[in-house]
């Protein structure tokens, strides 16, 4: 009798065996081909990197670097020193920010809320400049924040900031740069710091309260419209866009009680940045996950049993 138990009991360590090496071959094996420049997959809660291409080289960031001007004055409202009902007037260096904007002129003036959804919603160059103007006086002396801010998150030396909206420089060509992997950390500590960023991140449309201005938002995942792109659970990020850059976006979604953070850099097309971040929340949402799980489960309490009876 106690040699058949010992028999079962090894036929059942051997099933499980097998099923956890099989899952975990199918795990890797299902790891995406992302046709882009670079890109990082990483678990919101854990920090854990599921995928990763070229995550560590620093490639121009455009708009993305954007989400550093998020933080920032989100930070400054969080501790009070901001507030939603502030009136910004806009500068003339700011009402001619190139790029993408809102029609804004020299004296006229938005609240701080207006200003942050036109730069979240639809990326308004103008009014991060605004933003940033408005905080620190110049976006120079904004920038020298955005750098420092780096630092105090841990970003790596790649990381570098020289203007607030991620624009090219037109004097001298320079531009912000960051790695992927450091993206996705900035990403995740917005998202993880102040929440209601996703509040504006996943607006489609809204009408700003100064002369009813329309802003539509760069990022076509948010809308069940595009099947070919649209992710359940997709509430962000941001979008980029430079000749230098090609086309960027950092997105997060949240499933079960799951988040992620992809990032895509130097896609060659909108559509093909949207593409790959799908092809990235498939593999990390994808169904195995939770079955491996349970297989682990089985696995160690099978182990555990062979133990006690004294089988291994």
């Amino acid at each position: 009798m106690q040699k058949m138990i010992k028999k079962t009991l090894l036929l059942v360590f051997t099933f499980i065996t097998i099923i956890f090496v099989f899952l975990g071959w199918t795990s890797h094996s299902n790891k995406p081909n992302i046709e882009a420049t670079a890109a990082v997959l990483m678990d919101v809660e854990t920090g854990e990197v599921l995928f990763e291409k070229n995550k560590d080289i620093p490639y121009p960031v455009a708009s993305m670097s954007k989400m550093m001007t998020e933080y920032i004055i989100l930070e400054e409202i969080h501790y009070g020193r901001l507030s939603w009902e502030d009136k910004v007037t806009i500068s003339k260096t700011a009402a001619q920010t190139g790029g993408v904007s809102i029609p804004i002129e020299s004296g006229d003036q938005l609240s701080l809320r207006d200003l942050f959804m036109a730069m979240a919603v639809s990326s308004a160059n103008n009014a991060t400049v605004s933003l940033a103007e408005h905080l620190s006086g110049s976006e120079v002396e904004f920038v020298k924040l955005m750098n420092k801010k780096g630092k105090q998150m841990g970003l790596s030396d790649y990381s570098l900031f020289v203007n607030a909206t991620g624009l090219t420089e037109e004097f001298n060509g320079s531009y912000n740069s960051m790695s992927p992997m450091d993206a996705a950390r900035l990403a995740s500590q917005l998202v993880n710091d102040y929440p209601e960023i996703l509040e504006f991140s996943s607006t489609s449309f809204e009408q700003l309260d100064f002369n009813d201005i329309p802003v539509h938002t760069t990022n076509l995942m948010l809308s069940p419209a595009y099947p070919f792109f649209h992710v359940e659970g997709l509430d962000g990020l941001k979008t980029g866009f430079t000749n230098e850059a090609n086309y960027c976006f950092a997105g997060t979604a949240e499933k079960d009680g799951k988040r992620f953070i992809s990032v895509v850099m130097g896609s060659p097309t909108t559509d093909e940045r949207f593409v790959e971040t799908k092809k990235l929340f498939t593999f990390a949402f994808q169904d195995s996950s939770s079955l491996k799980v349970i297989a682990q489960k089985i696995f160690y309490r099978t182990k555990s049993i062979f133990r006690q009876r004294d089988v291994i």
